[in-house]
């Protein structure tokens, strides 16, 4: 039953990379993000849980990126059901084109033996884009590119839209693998008279809890996992590799982003895709954790950009379910992810 689950998901997962052709904003705290991974991650704390998050990106050039975002969902274990919200908001360049969007989304939790659950997860989205017209700056001074001299083009500066995500999540104590399709929709946006479509884009991540160390004299673990998250949309590819390591209250990550292998088809052909090293440390004192993150370039960016900073708050309230009280691994301790009230309290996790 396992295999033939992970078959299905593997095969969807190639079946739609084959068929897809901007980015969305991104995390490199992606686990720290759990709600904007993946809709099954929605009540993936068996409590109740707030996050909240900021990213700067290119700090160094005047007026870039910044991204907001805020999370909170429950578990409602008698409905075996998750529930979520989250907003994002995106601020970019000196027009100020902003993005933002909220969604509502729900899980489902399905047992899988002792060992395995299958959480299949949807979310509805009402999105927007906008920009400040007073803002804008043309090249001949009043107009720009195949517009210039006419700002009349510029029909509307905002943009209301409709949108849905599905996904697809599996996991164990020691294994897990997610899917996510975004924009299934394919919502238009324009602010030009156009139909400009926001382009389908896919996630897929997983990992492996490797190693753990545990101390019979105080109630302390330590353990480590191997992780990854693949993204493809409008036929740019992001891959993020990194390890986690994680002790009762202090939290080390590093992470590499880029393609060394495969091209993605705007980036130079004499230089390997290299995007940055993320280095992450977090802290933990009860319900509440805060990281912090810096992404340092490697690409030709390096110079001017100054990287990017990322900050994530996590507060859980509730009750914190099953083995997950008794036996923590890395990912669970990264998304708050815990196993179902009647999962054996006496299971070994390694």
């Amino acid at each position: 039953m396992r295999n033939r689950i992970i078959c299905i998901l593997l095969g969807m997962f190639l079946l739609l990379v084959n068929s897809v052709y901007s980015q969305d904003p991104h995390f490199s705290q992606f686990y720290s993000a759990p709600n904007l991974l993946s809709p099954s991650l929605a009540g993936s704390s068996g409590g109740t849980r707030f996050v909240v998050n900021y990213r700067n990106q290119w700090p160094g050039i005047s007026k870039t990126y910044q991204t907001y975002a805020f999370a909170a969902d429950m578990y409602l274990n008698t409905y075996k059901s998750g529930f979520g919200v989250v907003f994002v908001t995106d601020k970019a360049g000196t027009a100020s084109l902003n993005t933002s969007y909220l969604g509502l989304q729900y899980s489902y939790r399905v047992k899988l033996g002792d060992y395995w659950q299958f959480v299949p997860g949807m979310q509805f989205t009402l999105g927007q884009k906008s920009l400040d017209r007073s803002k804008l700056v043309f090249s001949d001074g009043t107009g720009a590119g195949s517009y210039a001299g006419n700002i009349d083009y510029l029909t509307e500066t905002r943009a209301t839209y409709l949108d849905m995500a599905s996904s697809l999540f599996l996991f164990s104590p020691k294994l897990w693998i997610g899917f996510t399709v975004d924009h299934l929709l394919r919502p238009s946006y324009s602010f030009i008279g156009e139909q400009t479509f926001i382009p389908l884009k896919i996630v897929n991540f997983g990992g492996l809890n490797f190693w753990s160390e545990r101390s019979r004299r105080v109630e302390e673990s330590r353990s480590a996992s191997l992780c990854y998250r693949f993204e493809f949309q409008n036929g740019f590819k992001q891959l993020d590799l990194g390890a986690y390591w994680y002790s009762r209250f202090l939290e080390l990550g590093v992470w590499y982003r880029g393609f060394p292998v495969f091209k993605n088809e705007n980036i130079d052909k004499t230089f390997l895709d290299s995007d940055a090293l993320v280095f992450m440390v977090g802290v933990e004192h009860g319900s509440f954790r805060i990281s912090y993150s810096y992404d340092m370039q490697l690409s030709s960016l390096a110079g001017y950009g100054s990287g990017a900073h990322e900050i994530s708050l996590m507060f859980e309230i509730g009750e914190i379910f099953g083995c997950g009280a008794k036996y923590f691994d890395c990912f669970a301790k990264r998304t708050g992810l815990r196993f179902n009230k009647d999962q054996p309290r006496d299971l070994k996790i390694f």
